[in-house]
């Protein structure tokens, strides 16, 4: 059988070998549509992403050993449209080659050939004031809300969320825009929770159970204090346990606020965003106990970036995301990130993974910089700390309920580069990350969990 590697480095090979890969100043992004002479009113487009893993030790509770493969990603997705109507249908085949027997892995890697986006949208302008803009879109979608941090269409892991419902979104003629949603959230079946049956390409189509529902309000405004953007948003999620979907039978509302400048040379930039969460929920699908739930979460980033062609920027960050502070008092204080993506905040996931925005404390320094042309850099380290030294680190199932092994996780340093083979049509990414293990780490974990781990990977994406 031909070896994940050899794989990876087909695709890069024909990435680099391709005539697009050494385009002129002047080139312009390849799209299929463009080669079929597609009508105005039929546009084909996709990305195919190739990424090979590899993790020189596993430390989440119950697993040992190096952990390695290649994950694969291909989306085509075909819209039709005319002046105020729109059908598109998007299909994701996502898939895992390589990994050990031993593994851990999940609907977070594998979604074989299933239909991501299915919907119909219209358009309408003037429909409330003169100059604005309204659009409906009814069927599965994926969708991004702000930070991303509570809702997003991931980018780094393999899969991606999805929602089936109604979505509705307006933006005035001087900015200010507005959403509503009400969705039943995709639930991604192949393998059926059986890791063997992920790694043999098990094909089952997802579905949308009636007993989870999502929904949300959001509102954007273009001018807040200090020339940011102001946002602020309603969300709720509301589970009911059944025979057929398992769930901690949350029902949580999440009230938050945000308010974002961008980075601009020789200005200093910054990010605030703050939420509230309560309603109820379980500890896990498994438990029966309903607990009141309370949790919040806060994020600080404040930056600077320098004049020059480089674009260097140098940001520091701070994340605080509640924890249960007493395993036994009939509440949880955890915070549920929902929707949302890790990657952008806390380092790689895939089988890597380390930290999530639960039970959370931690500072660090980011550094972005574009050294050459095409070629840009991105460098992190965190200090990661329990927020409440009785709850679990969350993504490894690791717990001390009495709080006597510390709250220190450890730390992460990570470094990834990334060069456009072709600008916006070809991107060559790799990087490494660094978990070096903390007191709690070490003294609450056993086997692995309280030693370093190194990470590393290497991808290219194909635009068409």
């Amino acid at each position: 059988m031909t070896s994940p590697r050899t794989i990876l480095w087909a695709a890069l090979c024909l990435s680099a070998g391709s005539p697009l890969a050494f385009p002129s100043q002047k080139a312009v992004p390849w799209r299929l549509s463009d080669t079929l002479e597609s009508p105005d009113w039929f546009e084909i487009s996709g990305s195919v992403d190739v990424r090979y893993e590899s993790l020189d030790r596993r430390f989440k509770s119950g697993e040992s050993g190096e952990n390695h493969g290649t994950f694969t990603r291909a989306l085509v997705a075909m819209t039709l449209r005319d002046t105020y109507l729109e059908a598109t249908a998007e299909v994701i085949d996502a898939r895992a080659l390589g990994v050990p027997d031993d593994a851990r892995l999940t609907t977070n890697e594998v979604d074989t050939l299933d239909l991501l986006q299915g919907y119909v949208a219209a358009r309408f302008t003037d429909a409330f004031e003169p100059g604005d803009k309204l659009r409906v879109q009814l069927g599965r979608h994926t969708m991004d809300v702000g930070s991303r941090r509570l809702v997003a269409r991931n980018i780094f892991r393999n899969t991606i969320n999805a929602f089936t419902g109604l979505n509705a979104q307006w933006e005035s003629a001087n900015g200010v825009e507005a959403r509503a949603f009400y969705t039943y959230p995709v639930q991604r079946l192949p393998g059926n929770g059986d890791p063997d049956a992920l790694r043999d390409g098990d094909t089952r189509f997802n579905a949308e159970p009636p007993s989870i529902r999502f929904w949300g309000l959001v509102g954007d405004a273009p001018q807040g204090p200090l020339g940011s953007t102001v946002q602020g948003y309603l969300l709720g999620l509301n589970e009911r346990d059944s025979l057929d979907f398992a769930t901690a039978n949350r029902q949580l509302v999440t009230v938050g606020g945000r308010l974002n400048k961008d980075p601009e040379p020789e200005t200093v930039h910054w990010e605030l965003e703050s939420a509230l969460q309560f309603g109820k929920s379980r500890k896990s699908a498994s438990s029966t106990e309903s607990l009141d739930h309370e949790a919040f979460l806060h994020h600080l980033t404040v930056g600077y970036m320098l004049p020059g062609e480089t674009k260097l920027r140098v940001e520091g960050v701070f994340d605080w995301a509640s924890g249960d502070s007493d395993p036994n008092d009939g509440k949880n204080e955890r915070f549920d990130s929902l929707y949302g993506i890790p990657r952008q905040d806390f380092g790689p996931t895939g089988i890597f993974r380390e930290i999530a925005r639960a039970n959370l404390i931690s500072p660090g320094v980011r550094v972005w910089l574009e050294p050459a042309d095409r070629w840009s850099l991105m460098a992190l380290y965190r200090e990661e700390y329990l927020a409440s030294d009785r709850d679990a680190w969350t993504t490894t199932d690791i717990q001390d309920p009495t709080g006597n092994s510390g709250d220190h996780i450890g730390a992460l340093s990570e470094i990834r580069f990334r060069y456009e083979l072709a600008p916006k049509s070809s991107l060559l990414e790799f990087g490494v990350a660094y978990h070096s293990a903390g007191s709690f780490a070490k003294r609450a974990s056993t086997g692995n969990g309280g030693r370093d781990a190194l990470y590393g990977y290497v991808q290219t994406t194909f635009w068409f």
